[in-house]
């Protein structure tokens, strides 16, 4: 991938996270699926381990995101 790609989605990927309704949608879903988690019965081991593992998706989608974002910083350098 060329720098000025790079460059592009970088800009793509800082837009993506810093609109309202990112963060608006990221914050409910994550909220939400935490709240579940907490209220969910303690034998109910699958439904927990779903819950944490919808949390670990959803922060690893914000991280490559943020990643590619980070990325296009380092070429700008």
């Amino acid at each position: 991938m060329t720098p000025e790609e790079e460059l592009k989605r970088a800009n793509d990927a800082k837009t993506i996270l810093e609109h309202p309704l990112y963060k608006e949608a990221h914050e409910k879903l994550r909220i939400d699926l935490v709240n579940e988690l907490l209220n969910s019965p303690v034998r109910d081991t699958d439904a927990r381990e779903k819950l944490y593992l919808m949390i670990k998706m959803l922060d690893s989608v914000h991280a490559q995101i943020k990643s590619i974002m980070e990325t296009g910083k380092l070429i700008k350098k």
